[in-house]
């Protein structure tokens, strides 16, 4: 048979399938019957067709993130964290601490923001923790979230052929974005400074913590190396 009158005849073979019992009853390979939800499932994953369902999923937890990004126990987890890490005292006198906490939030790569020395008061861009380490903690997070927000926690890593949830797309959520933090210096006395550490909008408590040693130790060494200066 020629080329052409097999494209004439092969609408009126697949008219005759449907009629005889619709797609469904198409034959494959060997003669077995080819069912269609089947054949299009394959077709999806040849193509890398997303899942709708994980898609409306992580678009809902997307949601539900960006109106309220934050939870009860980590709430109490923060509160909790901020009084036994986010005060310290230093003996020494208030202009030596004044002066080393901006030296060290700037070799942190913290941007300042508002530096007040009658008032002690100091507000910073968080300090980068390398992209490995963020994008860990911040996964991490979104897992957690997922979870006590009633998601399966594999959501999170489903890539859903290039639909999955973007970690960096929630980074303001997660850690960084409009995030920030906060450094009151207080005189208790010639030789003694107090100083109150905090962080706006970090809402994850281990981000939380891993802020709180990186900004303590990169003081502490700063205070160290100015010690010769007093």
């Amino acid at each position: 048979m020629k080329r052409r009158e097999l494209l004439l005849l092969l609408p009126f073979s697949l008219a005759g399938c449907a009629g005889a019992g619709g797609l469904a009853g198409m034959t494959g390979i060997g003669g077995r019957p080819t069912n269609v939800a089947e054949l299009m499932g394959q077709q999806r994953g040849a193509v890398g067709m997303p899942n709708m369902d994980d898609m409306a999923a992580q678009s809902r937890l997307m949601q539900d993130m960006m109106d309220s990004p934050d939870l009860p126990a980590w709430h109490e987890q923060r509160e909790k964290m901020s009084l036994a890490l986010g005060d310290r005292s230093f003996n020494r006198g208030f202009d030596r601490v004044f002066d080393s906490m901006t030296t060290a939030l700037a070799t942190m790569g913290s941007r300042v923001n508002n530096m007040e020395r009658v008032s002690g008061y100091i507000t910073a861009s968080i300090p980068d923790l390398g992209p490995t380490k963020t994008q860990a903690l911040q996964r991490e997070g979104l897992r957690q979230y997922a979870v006590a927000k009633g998601y399966p926690p594999a959501i999170v890593d489903r890539k859903n052929e290039g639909f999955g949830i973007d970690v960096g797309a929630t980074s303001g959520m997660m850690g960084r974005g409009m995030s920030g933090l906060t450094l009151s210096l207080v005189r208790q006395n010639a030789k003694q400074t107090k100083v109150k550490l905090r962080f706006d909008n970090v809402f994850y408590p281990p981000l939380v913590n891993e802020y709180y040693k990186t900004v303590w130790a990169a003081v502490d060494k700063q205070m160290f190396l100015d010690q010769s200066l007093d």
